[in-house]
């Protein structure tokens, strides 16, 4: 088995099923008052969040620990053409609708919010709205073959929206006492931050591909339970999850999807020789 190309549908599979239970255990898992109900969901779904970290550790091991710098990013996360394109164009249809979203929501509530909340999240989704412009770059000049020094600095826009996600959720959930509510929100960005900053290293001739492939499959796992299991869970009618919140989830379902599809470029890519990471010092003679 070529578990290079088993591993974005892992991922998708495991994440999609995570979500929906996810989703469940902020519905029925919790009384009005906020206690457990005593429902297995929680339980399972971390049998499954814990089982899927080993897993994506093995099937990323397949890939080099590191990788030629200048031929990397072509080799590994380049080609696709339009359907490239088509995946970062929709990637930044969410961000941008989510963004937009995000910016009403914050502004019909704005009496409602902490001092914290307006503070980081106006510019939380103003990052949002910017990532549009960020994947729409990186895809087009992915799919060419080629990317400038431009777009690769664009890439720290949603790396800035990660994590000031991610500061956000910390921070807004700090004193809710049972975790379950809001621990695999805060995995989703923890994740997608990761895998980010590992596609990031391409673009600036530090690659890492078993890296990033270990991150990427954990960041489409925990993005899909956050932002899938958020979404149902409002759907169902759970009083836990606040409308607020529905714009971040969109996000982490996008970022998810854009990382399943990396993985799938690097699936059928070509792989440069590299260096050894260590490599040891040459002594003057």
């Amino acid at each position: 088995m070529n578990l290079k190309k088993v591993l974005p549908a892992f991922a998708l599979v495991m994440g999609l099923a995570g979500g929906i239970l996810h989703g469940l255990d902020l519905t029925k898992g919790y009384d009005g008052a906020g206690l457990p109900t005593g429902t297995p969901w929680f339980k399972i779904l971390c049998v499954l969040a814990v089982a899927a970290v080993p897993i994506c550790v093995i099937c990323a091991h397949q890939y080099r620990q590191t990788s030629h710098k200048y031929k990397a990013f072509e080799a590994y996360l380049c080609g696709g053409g339009d359907a490239h394109k088509m995946a970062a164009v929709l990637c930044a249809a969410v961000f941008a609708l989510c963004g937009l979203f995000g910016l009403y929501m914050t502004a019909v509530h704005l009496i409602d919010l902490s001092l914290f909340e307006r503070v980081t999240l106006i510019p939380l989704y103003l990052l949002a709205l910017l990532s549009c412009l960020a994947f729409v770059r990186l895809g087009s000049h992915a799919a060419a073959g080629v990317a400038s020094e431009q777009s690769a600095s664009l890439v720290f826009v949603p790396i800035f929206w990660a994590t000031l996600d991610m500061v956000n959720t910390f921070k807004v959930n700090g004193n809710v006492p049972l975790e379950g509510q809001f621990m695999f929100e805060l995995l989703a960005a923890m994740s997608l931050l990761c895998a980010l900053n590992a596609y990031a290293r391409f673009l600036f001739a530090l690659p890492r591909p078993r890296l990033f492939a270990g991150f990427a499959a954990l960041g489409v796992v925990f993005g899909m339970i956050g932002g899938v299991g958020s979404l149902l869970a409002w759907l169902m009618g759970s009083d836990i999850t606040d409308v607020l919140f529905l714009p971040r989830a969109g996000c982490y379902i996008a970022c998810a999807l854009w990382l399943a599809y990396q993985l799938s470029r690097m699936a059928v890519s070509s792989e440069p020789e590299g260096p050894a990471l260590r490599r040891k010092k040459q002594t003057a003679q």
